[in-house]
C-alpha cells in the first residue's frame, strides 16, 4: 500500500514537472490590409479599452535600446543637445543620449522588427532576436502584393493557464496625433461616422492625442490545447486630423507548428506556435 502511494506521488510530481517545463516559441507578423473603399462594415461602436490585469512589455525595453544605440551613433531623432554640448563637450552623442529621453516616443515610426540578443534559455519570458525568426518567405509575400508590415516579432515563453499566462503588449507602425480639439472614435474612414465630434465649449489649449497605428494585447495558453486571444486597435489618421480607430478581437484554439492567419479589413496576422526544447 505504502509503495502504491510512493509511485502515485512520483507520478502526479512527474507530471507536474513536466508540463512546467513545456516551453514554446511564438512568431507574429503583423500587416495592414489595402484600403478597401466599397467594404460594408461599420466600425463606429465605441469599445472598451484594451486592458488585462496580468501584462508583459517586451517591446518597450526593446525599442529603447535600439533608439539609445542609434542615438549614440549620432541619430538625430533622438537627440537633445545644442549646440553648446557640441563645443564642450568631445563626445557629444554620447553624453546626449541619457535616459532622460523618452526614446519610445522619439519615434516617428517604430521598427519592424525590434532588436534583441539571441538567447536559448528557458528561465523567463524573450524576445527572438531577428535572425530566430522564419518568416521569410512570408515577408516576401507580403512584398509581392505590395503589403505593409507593421510589426514581426517573437518570443520564448512557458506554457501556462489562462490565469498565469501574461497578455504581451503589442504596438506598433507610426506615432499618430490628432489635431488640436479633436477627439478620438472608434469609426472607418470608408463610412460615414455615427461619431460627430462635438463643438468645444470654450477655446482652451488641448494636449493632442498620441497613438500607435496598432497598439493591444496578445495572450496564450495552455489548457490541453493552445489558445490565442488577440485584442488590437488598428488606427489611422482621417483628412480632418481625427483618430480614428477599428478593433481587432479574435479568440482561436490552435495547433503547435501549424501557421494561423487572422483577417481583418484593416490588418492580418499570422502567428506560429513551436515547441522549445520538448
Amino acid at each position: 500500500m505504502l509503495l502504491k502511494k510512493s509511485l502515485v506521488i512520483l507520478c502526479c510530481l512527474f507530471s507536474s514537472t513536466a508540463f512546467a517545463e513545456r516551453w514554446f516559441e511564438v512568431e507574429v507578423l503583423i500587416f495592414k490590409q489595402r484600403p478597401a473603399p466599397y467594404l460594408q462594415e461599420d466600425f463606429s461602436l465605441k469599445h472598451d479599452a484594451i486592458e488585462d490585469k496580468n501584462t508583459l512589455d517586451l517591446l518597450a525595453s526593446a525599442y529603447k535600446n535600439q533608439a539609445m544605440d542609434a542615438c549614440i551613433n549620432g541619430d538625430p531623432r533622438f537627440q537633445t543637445r545644442t549646440f553648446a554640448d557640441t563645443l564642450v563637450n568631445s563626445n557629444p552623442q554620447s553624453a546626449a543620449c541619457n535616459d532622460s529621453i523618452d526614446y519610445v516616443k522619439s519615434y516617428d515610426v517604430l521598427p519592424v522588427t525590434p532588436q534583441a540578443p539571441v538567447q536559448d534559455t528557458m528561465e523567463q519570458t524573450y524576445l527572438l532576436a531577428p535572425e530566430q525568426l522564419q518568416f521569410e518567405q512570408q515577408r516576401q509575400a507580403l512584398d509581392r502584393k505590395g503589403l505593409t508590415p507593421l510589426l514581426h516579432t517573437g518570443w520564448r515563453f512557458e506554457g501556462a493557464s489562462k490565469s498565469r499566462s501574461p497578455s504581451m503588449h503589442l504596438f506598433a507602425g507610426n506615432k499618430l496625433k490628432n489635431n488640436m480639439n479633436t477627439g478620438f472614435s472608434y469609426a472607418n474612414s470608408d463610412f460615414i461616422s455615427l461619431l460627430d465630434t462635438p463643438e468645444p465649449l470654450f477655446n482652451e489649449a488641448q494636449s493632442p492625442t498620441m497613438k500607435w497605428e496598432l497598439d493591444g494585447l496578445l495572450k496564450i495558453h495552455l489548457r490541453h490545447y493552445l489558445y490565442i486571444n488577440a485584442d488590437f486597435d488598428i488606427s489611422e489618421k482621417q483628412d480632418n486630423g481625427e483618430l480614428e480607430s477599428a478593433r481587432f478581437s479574435q479568440f482561436r484554439r490552435v495547433f503547435s507548428e501549424d501557421i494561423h492567419y487572422f483577417d481583418h479589413p484593416r490588418m492580418g496576422m499570422i502567428v506560429q506556435i513551436r515547441k522549445f526544447n520538448h
